[in-house]
């Protein structure tokens, strides 16, 4: 298990330690983001959720490299992680629809489920769907792409409906919402998405200088 390499770096002398800091920082947010708390009811370890952990070393992203690796992931799920792109959120949000657009035509269905994540996504704890937006402030930009019935076998991030969530008719964006309003919850949540993120900067500093 670890990091895959990929983009116009992938053979720099600094890529495979740059890919591997990439890979902690983002258990980092597993684990203490998402699984602390739960965001995900069947996600037992990140090793099993991250599937195909592809860090794209390019500049900007690229559908075509983006569906090829999907393609090639023969039903596993995908993170398109993008340590290195400056890129606005919603433009990024655009690219994942794009990437899941261009799985469409290439699938059969149905479809893979797509979900892109930012470390600067709009999003609070307002309401059900604002909280998404907040959830999804990842280390990195990324684009997590898991295949067709794979999201209901609770093995991944997007999550899952377990028997009584689905008993009871609640969607995971609702539950999420109602644990985050539990006392503490949310301001943790928020300190910990602070604290891996200042880690990503103080850790891939060196890196980034020497890739760049």
């Amino acid at each position: 298990m670890g990091p895959t390499i990929r983009g116009k770096l992938a053979e720099h002398a600094g890529a495979v330690a740059f890919a591997a800091e990439v890979w902690r920082v983002h258990r980092r947010y597993a684990e203490e983001i998402v699984g602390r708390h739960r965001l995900c009811p069947f996600m037992k370890e990140p090793e099993t959720a991250f599937g195909d952990f592809v860090v794209v070393l390019d500049d900007a992203p690229d559908l075509a490299l983006a569906r090829e690796v999907a393609l090639a992931a023969r039903g596993t799920v995908v993170h398109l992680v993008y340590p290195l792109i400056e890129i606005e959120p919603r433009t990024f949000e655009r690219f994942g629809a794009e990437v899941g657009a261009a799985l469409r035509e290439s699938l059969p269905h149905p479809a893979p489920v797509i979900a892109s994540f930012h470390p600067r996504f709009s999003g609070d704890a307002s309401s059900p769907g604002r909280l998404v937006g907040l959830l999804r402030r990842a280390p990195d930009p990324f684009v997590q792409i898991v295949p067709s019935g794979l999201h209901e076998g609770g093995t991944v991030l997007a999550g899952a409906l377990d028997e009584a969530i689905a008993a009871a008719s609640r969607d995971p964006a609702e539950l999420n919402f109602d644990r985050v309003r539990l006392p503490g919850v949310l301001a943790d949540i928020e300190a910990a998405i602070a604290d891996v993120q200042a880690d990503r900067a103080r850790s891939y500093a060196p890196h980034l200088a020497a890739l760049r």
